[in-house]
């Protein structure tokens, strides 16, 4: 139900907070991309089993992660095909695409080198880019979209920078990418105080890779600055949503109103904690009970 308070979804410790989840194989390899551009890899089986509100074990005894490096992206994946390739995401907006066969074998405990970064800037995402793929779209926190041609990034190593994907304005950086295969793909966009849309990706025109963009999410005191988007694949899918003391809601994703690209949307979560990271996921069989509310149009 749209504007619920949503329910604990795992212990925390003082000044942390849940930002990642997804459905995995125990046989399915994990890639785990770090501020610093490092990737490490995982096997999902050696991430011991907990409930659902357990504090879990810290990825730092899994994996060798050096003291100011946090991992940004977590990705899974059945092989290293060289048919798909990995798309890096800075918060200064540059853009890099590399092969998935060049992080296959047998890796460091301590991680690869998955991007060059330019000095004072990190990484904040990345995404598995497969054959049918035709656009990238890069999300920035002012509410700024560009959506520019896959092949406007050609694939280089791994030892590389990369290239200008937006340009971004003062005090505006990088929150979120996705990849596009069709341009009837709808875009989920979601704000710090909870407010969500739906759009069709073709609302978006294509751009030239290195522009400044266009409004994707309209930005007032109500919605808060954009947190993420995502693609919205199969509308029977929730929408999770995270927040920065742990809770989480469940919304059905069919229920969030399409608009256009101008729009601020709709009101997901009542609660005063910021959003802090939005995913999709499977649909529960028996959904527990929520405390909801009337959601809040806000089309201005």
């Amino acid at each position: 139900n749209r504007g619920g308070k949503g329910k604990l979804s795992g212990s925390t410790y003082e000044d942390d907070f849940i930002e990642n989840f997804f459905v995995a194989n125990t046989h399915d390899i994990l890639l785990f991309i770090t501020n610093k551009g490092q990737l490490y890899h995982l096997k999902v089986y050696k991430i011991p089993e907990a409930s659902r509100i357990a504090m879990g074990k810290a990825i730092v005894n899994l994996i060798s992660l050096a003291p100011d490096e946090k991992i940004m992206a977590t990705l899974s994946t059945k092989d290293f095909s060289d048919e798909r390739s990995l798309a890096f995401f800075t918060k200064n907006g540059v853009v890099k695409r590399t092969n998935l066969s060049e992080f296959g074998g047998n890796r460091s405990y301590s991680g690869i080198r998955a991007i060059v970064l330019d000095e004072g800037d990190e990484l904040v995402g990345a995404k598995v880019v497969d054959k049918n793929a035709k656009h990238l779209l890069i999300a920035s926190y002012l509410g700024m979209f560009i959506k520019f041609p896959l092949e406007d990034v050609r694939e280089i190593g791994r030892h590389t920078r990369g290239v200008m994907g937006i340009r971004l304005n003062e005090n505006d950086f990088v929150v979120g990418a996705v990849v596009i295969s069709d341009d009837s793909n709808k875009l989920l966009s979601v704000s710090e105080n909870g407010l969500g849309k739906q759009t069709l990706a073709e609302a978006y025109r294509e751009q030239s890779r290195g522009g400044k963009g266009i409004i994707g999410m309209k930005i007032t005191q109500k919605t808060g600055n954009l947190v993420g988007v995502i693609s919205v694949d199969d509308e029977n899918l929730d929408l999770m949503i995270l927040t920065a003391s742990a809770k989480m809601i469940r919304v059905s994703i069919k229920d969030i109103r399409e608009t256009g690209r101008n729009a601020s949307g709709v009101k997901l979560i009542n609660t005063a904690d910021k959003v802090v990271y939005v995913n999709s996921c499977p649909k529960e069989e028996e959904p527990e009970n929520l405390e909801t509310s009337h959601a809040q149009n806000l089309f201005e």
